[in-house]
């Protein structure tokens, strides 16, 4: 592990959020590690929970998750006291205030972290949903992405695919690639807690957003009534789609758990059947931090490697699923150390703090 760079101050520009999902996990271990590579020099700007609806006009100029005619002029007012050396932006949806910045004079480098290529998430979010919305919302952080990628001196993407896009899309290519990072929420405890579920199953862990949504449909209507394991779905705002993930038979919606862990440690396998969508997905990283075996679509391992064990198993079809699933019921439910052995040496927060350091020590010095 790098040791902290104390001479290098960090203004990190983040939104407010209190949800629990990725996304914000992800924005929580980039701020602990800033701190740790920087030696606790970090100074935090909080862009503010939005109040009211911003205009049509006003999203499209780049005023979305925060971004005010206020908060503009309290940021000019905070650099001008501090002086960092240089300015990180936690998601390229924040794009506005790179341009921003730039606009009124500020030199210092600017650093921009994306969680997605904005363009892309959104734009399979509307295909699933078809609506004025959001289109709206596709096209104003598209614009923003777009501010990201030409006023940020680095740019920071999870993977080499959504790096060739974001060059694709903004002919600015992507300077670093910092993978999928996780706080280590692994209890070994939870092996020996009462089973949750009374029967041997496969878990799929993920929020009711769309590409969980469009992806487990899929697997319900296709797979799960054929499978030889009931597949229990936890995670928060799915048991909003109870009846249609259940009515094929073979899926089980549980909706939230305040502890994954004995629902991790008692299942055979971990299926993410995750057809759309940019970035790196959460449940993959989580998976292996519970040293659990997953069988998954292409996108689901996007940015990870999988090719050096068995207990990684991509699928391109039905079939696919439903091969890996009865290879599945044939084990007992366990830990695997060398999945779990993967998690720490990619993606640990340990790991993601290594690479870190070495961008700001490259990104940070004018």
């Amino acid at each position: 592990m790098p040791e902290a760079r104390t001479d290098i101050h960090v203004l990190l520009i983040t939104p407010d959020v209190k949800e629990r999902g990725g996304r914000e996990q992800l924005s929580r271990l980039l701020l602990e590690n800033l701190r740790g590579v920087t030696g606790d020099r970090i100074e935090i700007f909080r862009l503010p929970r939005p109040q009211f609806k911003t205009s049509v006009l006003e999203r499209l100029s780049g005023r979305i998750d925060g971004i005010t005619v206020p908060s503009e002029a309290e940021l000019l007012k905070r650099l001008s006291q501090i002086s960092p050396d240089c300015i990180f932006i936690d998601g390229s949806n924040l794009g506005r205030l790179a341009r921003f910045l730039r606009k009124a004079g500020v030199t210092l480098p600017i650093v921009t972290f994306y969680h997605n290529v904005e363009a892309r998430f959104f734009f399979d979010a509307l295909r699933a949903a078809p609506s004025v919305h959001a289109l709206g919302v596709l096209i104003a952080n598209t614009i923003a992405e777009r501010w990201a990628a030409t006023y940020s001196k680095r740019r920071i993407l999870l993977n080499e695919r959504d790096a060739r896009l974001h060059a694709r899309l903004y002919r600015h290519t992507g300077t670093d690639v910092l993978p999928m990072a996780l706080r280590d929420q692994y209890d070994p405890a939870a092996a020996e807690a009462a089973r949750p579920w009374d029967k041997p199953y496969a878990l799929f862990v993920g929020g009711g957003f769309y590409a969980n949504v469009e992806g487990m449909a899929w697997y319900a209507r296709e797979i799960a009534p054929n499978a030889p394991l009931t597949t229990v779905v936890v995670g928060r705002g799915m048991e909003e789609h109870r009846e249609r993930l259940e009515q094929y038979g073979g899926v089980k919606v549980v909706g939230p758990a305040d502890d994954l862990g004995p629902w991790y440690a008692h299942a055979h396998v971990v299926v993410a059947p995750i057809l759309s969508g940019s970035g790196m997905k959460t449940k993959t990283a989580e998976a292996l931090m519970h040293g659990k075996p997953i069988i998954g679509t292409p996108e689901a391992f996007t940015g990870y490697e999988i090719g050096w064990t068995d207990r990684l198993v991509e699928c391109e079809t039905g079939s696919d699923f439903l091969d890996a699933l009865r290879i599945a019921n044939g084990r007992e439910p366990g830990f695997d150390p060398e999945l779990r052995a993967h998690y720490d040496r990619f993606h640990s927060p340990a790991a993601m703090r290594d690479r870190l350091g070495r961008i700001v020590d490259q990104a940070c010095v004018l």
